[in-house]
């Protein structure tokens, strides 16, 4: 006798077991090929960005400073939660996280923090080898144009500190070896 092992192209995502609490939604989030790859298209830098705006948050000085880099944050997590369950989904993850009051997400982001994590890590889960790389390929390259970019942006802004350099004796002051 034979048993097949088959995946269901879709998992039901609870934020609550739904014995112990009858009312807490559910979302079938679906995991076929293509809704893998438009995920996988969407919350690609997720964790690098995440990681980045809290080291800015950890380094920011001023209030507004930290209320800009928290609005931020607030919307990387929405963009990645509505990739997994709809804006309608994240409306009612809101409410569902005020029981039955919509919550300020600025004000939880470590707890949607959580939540766009357990995603991403069910997403890894779910994608295929092949699927990761194709998506850590297209990240890379992102990475590298962005990158080429900046790089051109810093050469067209006027240079600073001309005086020192001369000062110095020439662009660096450094002699250069042969």
């Amino acid at each position: 006798m034979e048993i097949l092992r088959l995946a269901r192209p879709f998992e039901d995502v609870y934020f609550e077991d739904p014995e112990d609490n009858p009312d807490t939604p559910r979302f079938r989030v679906y995991f076929d090929d293509a809704s893998i790859e438009a995920m996988l298209a969407k919350v690609s830098n997720a964790i690098d960005r995440a990681q980045s705006l809290n080291r800015k948050l950890d380094q920011a000085q001023t209030d507004e400073q930290r209320a800009e880099i928290t609005q931020t944050m607030v919307h990387l997590e929405k963009r990645v939660i509505v990739t997994f369950i709809g804006t309608d989904g994240y409306d009612r993850l809101l409410s569902w996280m005020g029981d039955g009051e919509p919550i300020d997400p600025a004000k939880h982001t470590s707890v949607l923090g959580e939540v766009m994590a357990s995603f991403l890590m069910l997403l890894g889960r779910k994608a295929t080898n092949e699927q990761l790389r194709r998506c850590g390929l297209y990240f890379s390259q992102e990475s590298a144009q962005t990158k080429a970019f900046l790089q051109e942006q810093r050469k067209q802004q006027p240079k600073r500190g001309g005086q020192f350099s001369e000062a110095q004796g020439g662009k660096s002051g450094k002699k250069r070896r042969k």
